[in-house]
C-alpha cells in the first residue's frame, strides 16, 4: 500500500499572464491529487520521489493546455480540476554529466556528476542519488545554486523513517527589478532519472522596501507497506525570497582592544578577497556595508568579528538584482 501527500504553502501568487495562471492552477492540483508510482520488477512498489525545486524566473509551460482543453477539460468558462489532469502535465527531463573541478590548493583534478537541465536557465535546490557505475559507487548529493543564501540542509535515515529538509533564502534588490520566482518540483524515479514539473509562482510588485519577504513551502510524504511494516519518506523544502538593497561598497575596520582604530579599508562588492589577515593588535573587526535606498538616503549595516570568528560575510548584486552572499575566510 502507498500513499502520497503533497502540499504546498505560498504567500502572494503572481501570475504574469491568463495562460501562465492557468498553467499555476493546475499544477496545484496536479501536485495535491495524483500519485507518479512505478513498480520495480522484484515486485515492490517504488513512487517517484520529491527530491527537492528547480527555480526559474520565467514559467515553464510544460502542461499541454490545448490537447486538454480540446477533451473537454474546460467547460461552460470554468477550468475542470479532475484527475485526468495528470496525463497533461509533460515533464522535463535532467542530464546526468560529468564535470571537472580543480582543487585550488593541491591542483588536483575531481571527477564529479551532476544532474543539469540543459538550455534552462535557474537554480538548481535538490538532492538526487547519483547511480551507481562500474567506476563507483552510488551516493547521495546536493545541488546547490550560489543564489541561495543561509542554506539549512537536514536528512535524517532511520529503519522506517527517512526524512529530508531544506531550507534557505533568495536576496533580491527591490531597486534592480521584480522578477517572479517558480519554483518547479523535482522528482526521482526508480530508474535514478531525474525530472521536473512546472511549478507556482512568487514576485513582488510596486514600491517594496528592504527587508520584505515571501516564502513557498512545497512538502511530500511517501508512505509503503512493506512486509507488514510502515516505512515513511518525507521531504519538505522552505525558499523565502527577502528583499536587500544592493550593497555599494564595504569597509573593513580593524579596532584594538581600547576601540581605537587600526586600519581601514575600502572595497567595491565584487572585489572582496577571499582571505584577510587581521593586525597582530587587531581584537575585532566591523564590516561595514553601504547602500542606498529606494529615494537616495544613505544606509549603513555594521557586523562585529571577534578573534573567534574564522569567516565574515558581504553580498554582491547580479544584474538579474539576486544578491549572492561572499564569504571571506579569516586567517590569523
Amino acid at each position: 500500500m502507498m500513499k502520497r501527500k503533497i502540499m504546498m504553502k505560498h504567500r502572494i501568487v503572481m501570475k504574469r499572464s491568463l495562460i501562465a495562471a492557468i498553467c499555476c492552477a493546475v499544477v496545484l492540483s496536479v501536485l495535491s491529487g495524483c500519485q507518479l508510482a512505478k513498480e520495480q520488477t522484484d515486485g515492490n512498489a517504488y513512487e517517484d520521489r520529491l527530491i527537492g525545486v528547480f527555480i526559474t524566473t520565467e514559467f515553464l509551460s510544460l502542461f499541454d493546455i490545448e490537447s486538454y482543453f480540446n477533451n473537454s477539460g474546460f467547460r461552460d468558462g470554468e477550468i475542470l480540476m479532475d484527475g485526468r489532469m495528470q496525463a497533461y502535465q509533460n515533464r522535463l527531463y535532467a542530464t546526468l554529466v560529468t564535470k571537472t573541478l580543480i582543487n585550488e590548493k593541491t591542483g588536483e583534478e575531481i571527477q564529479t556528476e551532476d544532474f543539469v537541465f540543459e538550455g534552462i536557465d535557474g537554480i538548481p535546490f535538490f538532492t538526487p542519488t547519483i547511480p551507481k557505475t562500474s567506476e563507483h559507487e552510488g551516493y547521495g548529493t546536493t545541488l546547490l545554486g550560489d543564489a541561495i543564501s543561509n542554506r539549512h540542509i537536514s536528512i535524517y535515515v532511520g529503519d522506517n523513517i527517512n526524512s529530508t529538509t531544506m531550507e534557505g533564502t533568495i536576496f533580491v534588490s527591490p531597486l534592480k527589478n521584480n522578477p517572479a520566482f517558480y519554483f518547479n518540483p523535482v522528482y526521482q524515479s526508480a530508474d535514478y532519472s531525474v525530472y521536473l514539473v512546472s511549478g507556482q509562482g512568487l514576485s513582488m510588485s510596486g514600491d517594496v522596501a528592504s527587508g520584505a519577504t515571501m516564502n513557498q513551502t512545497l512538502e511530500a510524504t511517501t508512505t509503503i507497506m512493506e512486509n507488514g511494516i510502515t516505512k515513511t519518506d518525507s521531504m519538505s523544502i522552505s525558499i523565502s525570497i527577502s528583499t536587500m538593497f544592493a550593497p555599494e561598497k564595504i569597509i573593513i575596520l580593524q579596532m584594538d582592544a581600547e576601540n581605537s582604530l587600526i586600519s581601514r579599508a575600502e572595497h567595491k562588492t565584487d572585489a572582496m578577497p577571499k582571505t584577510f589577515t587581521p593586525e597582530i593588535s587587531t581584537a575585532y573587526i566591523i564590516v561595514e556595508t553601504h547602500k542606498q535606498d529606494n529615494t537616495g538616503n544613505a544606509i549603513i549595516s555594521r557586523n562585529i568579528y571577534d578573534n573567534d570568528s574564522d569567516s565574515f560575510e558581504t553580498f554582491i548584486v547580479r544584474e538579474d538584482g539576486i544578491c549572492i552572499m561572499y564569504f571571506t575566510q579569516i586567517i590569523r
